[in-house]
């Protein structure tokens, strides 16, 4: 990085730590693109990369007192952090999915005992998701057995797509918290946006 170019970088982050919005669609317009094309790059998925883009925008909002030299250097090792736990979350996912697929199978070959363990399964979390709050139980089942996208229960509740998530991440420490078997259960479900 040149001297005029550092020098832009401080001025914009001088103007970023004062909160003004401006700077920060300028931050974006100066690195976004690069950072795009970098998220893509190890992706592969054009929706999932622009997805990360954002988390990571998101991010450097929320952290700027912490940006101290680099705005690209922070952006830049962010976007890292970012592929990586999108690399870890989707491990995770072939696991349960893995382990869905297996309880599938079983389920397939169901006598009537295990049709009716299955029923009082379906009762319990019918019960634990009936205690949520009324609009985190909206979401919930929005998500987990209308198998709506986060993007769509946003739009359709008016909400933030960060709200959706949340009401999701709370709606399952609840179950966890009162149910560690049903909420197993309820993690076979995982929609492919959570």
């Amino acid at each position: 990085m040149n001297n005029c170019e550092e020098k832009i970088e401080r001025d914009l982050l001088l103007m970023l730590r004062q909160n003004t919005s401006k700077a920060f669609e300028q931050a974006y317009d100066a690195y976004s693109e690069k950072l795009l094309y970098y998220i893509h790059s190890k992706i592969g998925d054009k929706k999932r990369s622009e997805d990360i883009l954002q988390e990571v925008f998101i991010d450097f909002w929320n952290k700027i007192d912490c940006v101290d030299t680099s705005i690209y250097g922070y952006l830049f090792n962010s976007t890292k952090y970012q592929i990586l736990n999108h690399y870890r979350s989707e491990k995770v996912k072939e696991k349960y999915l893995i382990h869905l697929s297996n309880f599938l199978q079983h389920i397939n070959s169901i006598s009537p005992q295990k049709y009716l363990e299955a029923k009082e399964i379906m009762a319990q979390i019918e019960t634990l998701v009936a205690q949520l709050p009324p609009q985190c139980r909206k979401v919930f089942a929005m998500s987990r057995f209308e198998h709506k996208s986060n993007d769509e229960i946003a739009e359709e509740l008016q909400i933030s797509k960060r709200t959706v998530e949340n009401y999701i991440t709370k709606s399952l420490a609840f179950i966890r918290e009162h149910n560690i078997s049903i909420y197993l259960v309820i993690s076979f479900l995982i929609d492919k946006e959570s």
